[in-house]
């Protein structure tokens, strides 16, 4: 008898056994190197280069074109090899960029780290290496478990109260939110022309008044306008020699104190800017109520994100953000119908400006 062969594939089924084998290598190495993808995130290292890098005045240092990371070093009083990992991080973001082994120069991501930038963002980028929002992040899983602010469970306060009683810090708060004000602030005021029919606007929690500043100029019909912040905040607008022509001519005043006590009455327009996301629904119904109160007929306008299924990844981001610092939300369109209705109002529209924020603009109801 003749021995049975062993059992073959068949000839026509080779080629698929074959691309199968070669795929299973190819699917691992995708694996792996997705996996080490995810590692890198795992390393929080972009933001607190970035701040080291405003605080240091990289940009400022490097604009006069590239320089050798040891010169750069020695012109900002830093460790060379230390900035150098510094601005490697940074340059694989596309901030900064290493244009020849171990010589650094401005990008366009950089530029608004420059002091002297058409469009800054050096207070932001200091911020958001700051200990108190790390220390924040570090309980985040207190976050998740309560729904509550980290930030009152790692310093024993709120924000707001935190804030008052650490000026430098509050400062520096207060400029990066300046500086938003500043880049975002005309195509936000330019999305609402109905400001130029306006006789008077309040602008609550306006900060050290920039946001309010953009619309009084952008609308020159407008009588007067007036900033509400608080006390401190009020003192830090007061001293800014570029809001003095506004002042001298009537049209910007000043209003400061806590505008959960009361806000300023025979008002047209009542304008808030990043101010509704930093509330719980009772603290911001509570605020509207008393601009209802105060002027009856009076539209509000917020300028807020709203929070949607294809919402930017920044928007996503700051909503995370609130969760840990503040109490409040970043609302979805529904969300801020229910908390004007509740106040008296309703919710006319939501207007798109073309960048992460909408006006929700409302109407006595």
């Amino acid at each position: 008898m003749t021995e049975t062969p062993a059992a073959e594939t068949p000839a026509a089924e080779r080629p698929a056994a074959e691309s199968a084998a070669a795929e299973r290598p190819a699917a691992e190495s995708a694996a792996a190197l997705a996996a080490l993808d995810l590692a890198g995130r795992m390393f929080p290292t972009t933001a607190p280069c970035l701040s080291v890098a405003a605080r240091y005045g990289l940009a400022d240092a490097l604009a006069a074109g590239p320089l050798p990371a040891e010169e750069l070093a020695t012109r900002v009083g830093a460790h060379a090899r230390a900035l150098t990992k510094v601005l490697r991080v940074l340059a694989a973001e596309g901030i900064f960029a290493e244009v020849a082994p171990g010589v650094f120069g401005n990008s366009p991501l950089s530029e608004p780290l420059r002091a002297d930038a058409a469009v800054p963002l050096r207070a932001m980028a200091q911020m958001v290496g700051g200990s108190w929002l790390w220390s924040c992040w570090d309980r985040l899983d207190h976050s998740v478990a309560t729904g509550k602010p980290a930030f009152d469970e790692v310093f024993g306060a709120s924000a707001w109260s935190w804030f008052g009683e650490h000026p430098e810090a509050a400062g520096r708060f207060n400029r990066a939110m300046t500086e938003f004000s500043d880049v975002l602030g005309e195509p936000l005021v330019r999305a609402y022309p109905e400001y130029a029919g306006a006789g008077r606007v309040a602008d609550l929690g306006g900060g050290q008044g920039s946001y309010l500043a953009a619309i009084l100029r952008a609308y020159p019909g407008i009588g007067s306008g007036v900033l509400v912040d608080l006390p401190p905040v009020v003192a830090q607008a007061r001293a800014r020699t570029d809001l003095a022509d506004l002042v001298a001519a009537g049209r910007y005043e000043y209003a400061p104190g806590d505008f959960f006590e009361g806000v300023p009455p025979d008002v047209d327009v009542y304008v808030t800017k990043q101010i509704a996301h930093s509330w719980d629904d009772e603290r911001l119904v509570r605020l509207l109520r008393l601009c209802r109160g105060a002027s009856p007929e009076a539209r509000v306008v917020l300028t807020e994100m709203v929070a949607a299924p294809d919402a930017s990844r920044f928007a996503r981001d700051f909503d995370l953000t609130m969760l840990v610092t503040m109490p409040g939300d970043v609302r979805s369109g529904a969300e801020f119908a229910e908390v004007l209705a509740a106040a008296g109002y309703r919710l006319a529209r939501t207007i798109p400006t073309g960048t992460v924020f909408s006006l929700i603009e409302a109407v006595p109801a």
